[in-house]
């Protein structure tokens, strides 16, 4: 994966968690708190509404009551058994004058009618109109506006006046037309009338215009942007699920208007099962975003009919800030991602462009540039990086230096021997014949008498030349020969100090000063006579290799259970390109005759032998230092020493 990648995921996450948190943690809890305020309202509403139907149910039933039991219809009530008939008419009159009064002072009522036992209507006052009796009851010798006799309201107030309430018909449309555009609805109160035997005299029968009940549900909703409804639930298929209460009157009363318009077709039957079966309040969702919550009331006292109150939502005006709210989060979201998207191509490119130079700079150091160097800055992550490379490229560059030096030691300790042996074998041979040429001239010379004093020189001085050749041999077999050191304890610093003792007159007689640096009682393990024989000759050289008035320095310590020997010198120092000889038998520097160049061969093998190393190398100013280091203790068995080859840091 890309680093613009990762930065982009990292950053989407960064800012859009947060906001999804929001949208699915407090947008949701938000919702349903709207929905629980929404539907604590509206039940409270239904509530309200409910209780104004109740108050106007109760209020008609009472005026139909209190109807009952004026004079006017006490008395009419009592002229209409045959006895009485000479009194009719004057009592008809009166209850029709009473009628068409009262129904002036209350515009709710919308007929006044008195029946009697057999449904006949005798007295009738319709929308403040006295409606004349034009048919004639042979048995009873009187006239009647209509028989009403097989209305099933009126069965239902004959059916129950011995039980003395007020019985509530059906809420419909009154006397449907053709062609008409609505018809207003009306409810029918119908109200058993008495004599003081409590015998049945004839039933009155208040019709009131159901515009109070539609006024109360407008009022009650007035301000709120739903639909309300009364939806009646009866086990009559016919007005059952029919919309009682519709702001679209074409939708009321199915039954009577032949139409499809129910309340039951809007929901699914299992919800619509739930409604009838509920007896609180109740809601429901259908899947078309709607909301309808609902409360039953029993308006009948002895009919098994209820009205289902519903009030009509929008669940997307009700949650519309909430909704707005969510398409905010949503596209403040998609802006966040796109900002970030737009950050993670920036800020990688800023990162990644440091990245690639260093990737560049590693593939050059790969591909062979070994002085490539990162010199970026090292204030972040990736001049950490390149700080390491660095580290990384330095210890490769002396690691291969340390790996050329250990080559190279391998292949002069190879040549060593080659030459140590091959030095063997020519030093046996030259010395044997050298020893007799020396005894030759010997006894040459005991026999000459004094008169040959010149051929005596010569023989002297042929002698004198063969110990020269015999030294140089000695130290050719001396080199050669690889005899263990004799290890015995001794003192160190008394081992140099008698060194400079026997190389006073020499180093004096150069003008040179020594400054002496050398802890007190070194003790250590080893040939105190071969050691002494390296520290003549690295001592020789530095002498050597001095002007007049120079300085020696000579420095020893312990240092980690180790001797540690240095000699340094203010001379010219030692060429370049002489290192990787300064070892070899027979390799000098010195002028003719001041040097047989085995004299650092020797003290390598020396050194070697006493489990040491040894290394020469330039001083930056001027001159050489020459290290040796010693172990305290020595080793008896022969071991494997690992030579550190001089080093150039001048």
């Amino acid at each position: 994966m890309q680093l613009r990648h990762k930065f982009f995921i990292a950053i989407s996450l960064l800012t859009t968690v947060p906001l999804l948190i929001l949208q699915f943690g407090v947008v949701e809890r938000m919702e349903q708190e709207v929905q629980s305020r929404t539907e604590q309202e509206l039940n409270a509403s239904l509530d309200k509404m409910a209780g104004e139907l109740k108050l106007i149910l109760n209020n008609q039933k009472s005026i139909a009551n209190g109807l009952s039991r004026v004079p006017a219809v006490k008395h009419f009530a009592n002229s209409v058994v045959p006895k009485k008939a000479d009194v009719y008419s004057k009592y008809a009159n009166n209850l029709e004058h009473f009628f068409l009064n009262y129904q002036h002072s209350v515009p709710s009522i919308q007929a006044l009618r008195f029946f009697d036992k057999t449904g006949k209507s005798l007295v009738k006052v319709k929308e403040g109109k006295p409606m004349e009796a034009k048919k004639f009851d042979p048995v009873n010798q009187r006239s009647y506006v209509a028989d009403q006799s097989s209305k099933r309201f009126f069965k239902e107030a004959l059916r129950t006046a011995s039980e003395g309430k007020v019985v509530i018909s059906d809420f419909e449309l009154g006397q449907v037309n053709f062609g008409a555009d609505f018809c207003p609805s009306m409810v029918r109160y119908s109200v058993p009338v008495r004599d003081e035997l409590d015998q049945l005299q004839g039933i009155l029968v208040v019709n009131m215009w159901g515009t109070r009940l539609d006024s109360a549900v407008k009022l009650t909703m007035s301000g709120y942007p739903t639909s309300s409804y009364i939806v009646e639930i009866n086990d009559n298929k016919l007005r059952n699920g029919i919309y009682l209460y519709h702001s679209d009157n074409k939708k009321r009363f199915a039954n009577q208007l032949n139409t499809d318009f129910r309340f039951s077709n809007e929901v699914t039957t299992e919800e619509w099962r739930r409604m009838k079966s509920s007896q609180s309040f109740g809601f429901t969702t259908p899947a078309d975003g709607r909301m309808f919550f609902y409360k039953s009331i029993s308006p009948f006292e002895n009919r098994n009919t209820k009205w289902l109150l519903v009030i009509e939502a929008s669940s997307e005006k009700i949650f519309e800030s909430i909704n707005n709210m969510r398409r905010s989060i949503w596209l403040l979201v998609g802006g966040l991602v796109f900002v970030s998207l737009l950050l993670a191509v920036w800020a990688s490119g800023r990162l990644t462009k440091p990245v690639h130079r260093l990737a560049g700079i590693i593939h050059k150091f790969a591909d062979g540039e070994r002085g490539v160097r990162y010199q970026g800055p090292v204030n972040d992550e990736v001049g950490l990086a390149g700080k390491a490379f660095n580290y990384l490229t330095t210890t490769l560059e002396k690691t291969e230096r340390e790996k050329e030096k250990a080559v190279r030691s391998a292949c002069q300790s190879e040549r060593l021997a080659a030459l140590g042996q091959m030095a063997a074998g020519i030093g046996h041979e030259i010395n044997n014949p050298l020893m007799n040429i020396m005894s030759l001239a010997t006894l040459i010379e005991e026999s000459l008498g004094r008169e040959h004093d010149e051929a005596k020189n010569d023989l002297l001085l042929l002698r004198k030349e063969g110990l020269r050749c015999a030294r140089i041999i000695q130290g050719i077999l001396n080199f050669a020969r690889e005899n263990e050191p004799s290890y015995v304890p001794f003192n160190l610093t008394e081992l140099i100090e008698e060194t400079l003792d026997l190389l006073h007159h020499r180093i004096e007689s150069s003008g040179i000063n020594l400054i002496i640096n050398i802890e007190k009682d070194l003790m250590m393990e080893g040939d105190a006579g071969m050691l002494q024989q390296v520290l003549v000759n690295v001592l020789l050289n530095a002498v050597q290799a001095s002007t007049e008035k120079a300085e020696i320095i000579i420095n020893a310590k312990e240092k980690n259970k180790k001797l540690v020997i240095e000699i340094i010198d203010q001379g010219t120092g030692i060429d370049v390109n002489d290192f990787t000889k300064i070892f070899d038998p027979f390799f000098t520097t010195k002028s003719e005759g001041e040097g047989t160049g085995l004299g650092l061969s020797v003290s390598y093998g020396i050194i070697k032998h006493h489990g040491g190393s040894i290394s020469i190398e330039n001083m930056e100013k001027a001159g050489v230092k020459v290290s040796i280091t010693l172990p305290v203790k020595g080793e008896v068995e022969k071991k494997e020493i690992d030579f550190l080859e001089s080093e150039n840091v001048g």
